[in-house]
């Protein structure tokens, strides 16, 4: 007796599926929050002085950033874990970005395009300690 092969010529094809293209504008919102968070981060942990930034700021938000500290963000181990972004139409962008080593705080920020630049409008550290 000859045993016999099934057919998976029938089946359904089982691949998984692609994995979705975030939209341009979205991968444009996160970049942006990405490189102007970063720098506002490292501002706040004491890394980097704040005229490194200055250009990307409002002068109301400079003017907050230079009396705004992380405690504990001056340790190596903390540092950036991730940035969630939002495009708000055409030319702002709304993000909040999650730092931290041991224990996770946030930033959030707007973003706002003014000419060829984008520019941070609004600073929020949450964290009732964090000034």
């Amino acid at each position: 007796m000859t045993a016999v092969q099934p057919s998976t010529d029938l089946l359904p094809r089982t691949d998984p599926p692609l994995p979705a293209v975030p939209d341009p504008a979205q991968r444009t919102a996160v970049s942006v929050a990405s490189v102007i968070g970063r720098q506002v981060f490292d501002v706040l942990a004491g890394r980097s002085g704040a005229g490194n930034v200055r250009e990307h700021l409002t002068a109301t938000v400079f003017g907050n950033l230079l009396g705004l500290r992380l405690r504990g963000a001056d340790q190596p181990q903390y540092r950036l874990r991730s940035v969630h972004a939002c495009a708000v139409g055409d030319s702002a962008v709304e993000a909040c970005l999650v730092v931290g080593a041991h224990r996770v705080r946030a930033l959030a920020l707007r973003l706002e395009r003014r000419a060829e630049r984008w520019v941070c409008t609004r600073l929020f550290p949450i964290e009732r300690n964090a000034i």
